[in-house]
């Protein structure tokens, strides 16, 4: 039965994946990369993002973000005289619309800018028995600039470099992503 629903799944996506860019398709894509945290005791971490693309014409679109940033990180502190650490962790989490440009569009080739604006949630959090929690509620925005390529077989593949400001705070980000056109408009 499972292989049936995933044969199923795959002639959908063959079915719904256009082949080429054109005006009124619509992209979705997974990204993925490095988040660098400053205001973190671990600088380095996580950015996994879920986007969409409108484009209504071969210069302009609208696109959508779903972003999340991780990062796992711990605090050197002492307690009692002893040397000891302690988690600092953060999650962010970013759903934002916006418009966009292609700088370059090419027949299989993209270079686009956008700019995003949304709601951000989250928290940072510092683990001790005087634990204190900063909420990341509020407004959030994004920028990204980045580059594609379609496949013969109609997947896209490219990078972007962005940044994110969710709880006032703004943090870069390098991500690789795969994506499709489907028409569901």
């Amino acid at each position: 039965m499972k292989s049936k629903t995933l044969w199923a799944c795959l002639l959908f996506l063959c079915i719904a994946t256009k082949a080429f860019a054109q005006a009124g398709y619509t992209q979705i894509e997974l990204q993925g990369g490095y988040e660098l945290f400053p205001d973190m005791s671990k600088k380095s971490g996580v950015a996994l993002n879920l986007g969409a693309r409108y484009a209504f014409d071969e210069r302009y679109f609208i696109a959508a973000l779903l972003h999340c940033g991780i990062n796992n990180g711990s605090y050197e502190g002492e307690y009692a005289g002893e040397t000891t650490s302690l988690k600092h962790t953060m999650r962010e989490y970013m759903l934002g619309v916006g418009p966009g440009i292609y700088l370059y569009n090419g027949t299989d080739q993209w270079i686009y800018a956008d700019v995003l604006v949304g709601y951000g949630f989250g928290e940072e959090l510092k683990a001790s028995e005087d634990s204190k929690t900063w909420s990341l509620n509020g407004l959030a925005t994004a920028v990204q600039i980045g580059a594609e390529r379609q496949t013969s077989a109609g997947w896209i593949f490219g990078a972007n470099l962005g940044g994110y400001l969710v709880g006032g705070k703004v943090r870069p980000a390098v991500c690789l992503k795969c994506g499709a056109f489907f028409n569901i408009f």
